[in-house]
């Protein structure tokens, strides 16, 4: 796609009808994949030919999506489902039923881990780490530093970190494109609420934030969340050529290294007691052992 104005326009088309263009786009191109794999005909998307640059059919499945006519009813269910519907759920790029955005954790390892562990599913608003690995936008106050964007594990604690501090910044309500200062951010969250933290605490907020998050997922039925954290098969086949040609993230050894940062227990993915109550959150320390059923929480 190439025409600036007509990616533009159903941009602003998304907006109107009140959907998500990364999901719209995302689950819109699985169909043209699955159109160009034969696992989808002509027969079946209402006489639309899905080949890549027909802007005609773009604009038509969004159409369709939003009103849910035609095959638009199955490709409003999102990638997961639809992927599903036409017996080829490997191919849906989305977690835990999120659609995926554009940042490829093939050329930014740390999306890797942020896509698998995010509590909405593949968000990079709850950790925009291509701005690490690809810009070096690192937060060296609270600790987030640089390391190269094909790393494994040695930078999972660093990832943690970010997430944390974005935490935070969705807490706070903060746009993660301000780019506001840590210490500044600090500053004006004690003259508006009148408390005295500093830096660690602040972080320790987000990180507090992210822990909880986690505890409510698994009650509201993420299930055992280690077995959760994983990205689509298809982000972990190696491109041939460009780039980032023969790399894919270690997602296992990222994944252990990452819950041992956090403290989260290796095989449910929960927060252990001891992190809780480091947190500040003891009274759910009782509360979770009582849930826990062989390693997951009910």
């Amino acid at each position: 796609m190439s025409d600036a104005a007509f990616v533009t326009r159903m941009g602003g088309l998304c907006d109107r009808y009140g959907m998500d263009a990364i999901s719209a786009s995302n689950v819109i191109g699985l169909a043209f994949l699955l159109f160009e794999q034969g696992h989808l005909a002509a027969a079946q998307t209402d006489g639309l030919e899905l080949r890549w640059g027909n802007t005609q059919a773009i604009e038509a499945l969004l159409h369709r999506t939003a009103l849910r006519q035609g095959i638009g009813a199955s490709l409003a269910l999102g990638a997961r489902a639809f992927a599903a519907q036409f017996g080829h759920p490997e191919l849906a790029v989305q977690v835990n039923g999120l659609e995926m955005p554009y940042h490829d954790p093939r050329g930014s390892s740390g999306m890797a881990l942020v896509y698998a562990t995010s509590p909405r599913g593949a968000c990079h608003n709850q950790g925009d780490y291509f701005m690490v690995d690809g810009l070096g936008h690192t937060i060296e106050e609270v600790g987030v530093r640089m390391f190269d964007r094909f790393a494994g594990a040695a930078k999972a604690a660093n990832v943690a970190r970010h997430q944390d501090w974005r935490s935070l910044g969705n807490a706070l309500v903060m746009c993660i494109f301000s780019n506001v200062a840590a210490q500044d951010i600090c500053d004006l969250v004690n003259r508006a609420t009148g408390f005295e933290y500093d830096l660690a605490e602040l972080a320790r907020v987000g990180e507090r934030s992210f822990n909880l998050q986690r505890i409510i997922n698994a009650r509201f039925g993420l299930g055992r969340a280690a077995a959760a954290d994983k990205l689509p098969p298809i982000l972990l086949r190696p491109l041939a050529e460009g780039g980032t040609g023969g790399h894919v993230p270690p997602l296992s050894a990222m994944l252990e290294a990452y819950y041992a940062a956090r403290g989260w227990n290796p095989e449910s993915g929960q927060p252990e007691a001891a992190t809780l109550s480091r947190l500040g959150l003891a009274e759910l320390v009782k509360r979770e052992s009582e849930q826990t059923v062989g390693g997951g929480i009910r």
